[in-house]
């Protein structure tokens, strides 16, 4: 399968980068290292990276391009293989079209290719050994990309997500001369107003009878601080993480476009993504999420955590 990939990159003069939407370190990662990679090894290839953008990227402006070319393109999904989290128009104009992705969910859009590495770490994973089986050089701006992406999605090697092959990847990813130290104050040092913002987020978590710690972000706390949506729902949800007497932890955040209630959730140990699938969702066992339609769908969610933290006493 990793071949046909290849085959199919060598044989498009026009090839069309995507990812899901509301990205996060991993998303950008996996995409803009899989971009500066292609466009240098392909120099007279045209492409083009697509999708919604907000504060985590780090790297380039996204292409605007009209659905005619991306008709005749090959078009690459990364990080997803879940309808509900991309924009319709990315997955139904294509000549052929790949998935690659690395979470624990069927596909459920029409493809030519789906490539999913379930035990990688990360989709910035799976693209760095896709290239470097495939020998393309991964240049330093595509290890910088590809790095971020790692790191993100294993919080620093922090998460049970982390193999000995993760590792050795990331050797190879350093090697090219990135500054590992420069990179991560880039992404992880905060300013006063964050700090500010996750010290109010975690005064208000609460907990449920087995130690499921909550939290409820409603609109007067997004437009306090004018924060995103994506934001306080991804960036804010592992403010819980780290307390002994909490193996699950979950982040209900309002939606401001659509008033829906972006749900994620984490735990520690204990596999967490029945609870994701069962309303919709997806994602990995210890981090998954979802999309709910109300408060009170957010209450018996919690409750089912609830019976998973009690049960695995």
């Amino acid at each position: 399968m990793k071949q046909e990939i290849l085959d199919l990159i060598k044989q498009y003069d026009s090839i069309v980068i995507a990812r899901h939407k509301n990205p996060d370190f991993d998303a950008y990662g996996s995409q803009f290292g899989l971009y500066y990679a292609l466009k240098n090894h392909f120099p007279a290839k045209r492409i083009y990276k697509i999708g919604d953008t907000n504060p985590l990227n780090r790297f380039e402006e996204m292409d605007n391009i009209d659905q005619s070319i991306q008709e005749k393109s090959l078009v690459l999904i990364l990080d997803t293989v879940a309808s509900q989290m991309l924009d319709k128009n990315i997955y139904s104009h294509y000549d052929k079209l790949v998935l690659i992705d690395h979470h624990r969910n069927d596909p459920d859009i029409n493809h030519d290719i789906a490539y999913q590495a379930l035990d990688a770490s990360s989709c910035s994973e799976i693209i760095a050994e896709l290239l470097l089986d495939w020998k393309i050089p991964i240049t330093k701006k595509s290890a910088r990309a590809l790095y971020i992406g790692i790191i993100g999605d294993t919080g620093r090697f922090m998460y049970n997500n982390t193999t000995a092959k993760t590792f050795k990847i990331t050797a190879k990813i350093v090697g090219k001369g990135i500054d590992v130290g420069e990179i991560n104050n880039e992404i992880y040092i905060d300013t006063q107003k964050n700090k500010t913002i996750k010290s109010e987020f975690f005064s208000l978590v609460k907990y449920t009878k087995n130690n499921v710690a909550y939290r409820k972000n409603d609109i007067d706390f997004i437009k306090k601080y004018n924060l995103t949506t994506s934001y306080v729902s991804r960036g804010l949800v592992n403010q819980m993480a780290g307390m002994i007497e909490v193996p699950i932890w979950t982040n209900f955040t309002i939606d401001l476009d659509t008033e829906d209630i972006i749900c994620e959730i984490r735990s520690r140990e204990i596999p967490v993504l029945s609870v994701a699938k069962k309303y919709g969702g997806g994602g990995h066992l210890n981090a998954c999420g979802c999309t709910l339609k109300s408060w009170d769908e957010a209450d018996k969610l919690l409750e089912d955590l609830d019976k998973i933290a009690r049960s695995n006493k």
